[in-house]
């Protein structure tokens, strides 16, 4: 299944199938594969936010919760603890603080729209103003990623030493074994 591909399990839920671990060797491509993910998660977010009655909302709501939750606070813990700092001394165009006030941005909406899924999850209606959060937050969050691919990566792929890389691929496992 392509990363970030949904489809129904035997139970009927949805599985977004994660990342493999292994790629944390190269911790750019991870974040990259994650970056990819993440674009086919907000395709499903607008897809339910359009029509969160539909057959297969309920389940793609619990695997975007889980996504909104727990996957991506980790995915941006992986960047605003690990990747920023490292790479702080060759930012001259203030990129870093953009995309941490990005982060922010996006956490004000995370909060609305998991309420928003919860319901649909339940089987309820969503809040009036969960369609408009959902797109305002796939729409921002795509922008986010076009920056880091077109901008952060290649700044981390120029400037990080291997030893950098290699403390920064061990920090993102050890987030993944807690």
């Amino acid at each position: 299944m392509p990363p970030g591909d949904a489809r129904p399990t035997a139970s009927g839920t949805a599985h977004v199938a994660p990342i493999q671990a292994a790629l944390l060797d190269d911790p750019l491509a991870f974040l990259s594969a994650e970056h990819a993910r993440q674009a086919v998660l907000l395709a499903h977010l607008e897809r339910v936010a359009r029509e969160p009655q539909a057959r297969a909302a309920r389940s793609l709501a619990v695997a975007l919760l889980r996504w909104l939750t727990c996957e991506l606070p980790l995915h941006i813990a992986d960047e605003e603890r690990s990747l920023y700092p490292r790479l702080a001394a060759f930012d001259e165009t203030g990129l870093l603080e953009a995309l941490r006030a990005e982060h922010r941005h996006d956490r004000r909406l995370i909060a609305d729209i998991a309420a928003g899924l919860r319901r649909v999850a339940g089987g309820r209606a969503p809040e009036p103003g969960f369609a408009e959060a959902a797109r305002e937050f796939a729409a921002g969050h795509r922008r986010h990623l076009i920056r880091e691919e077109t901008a952060l990566t290649p700044l981390a792929r120029r400037c990080l030493a291997p030893n950098s890389m290699a403390t920064l691929a061990a920090e993102m496992s050890a987030r993944r074994r807690r």
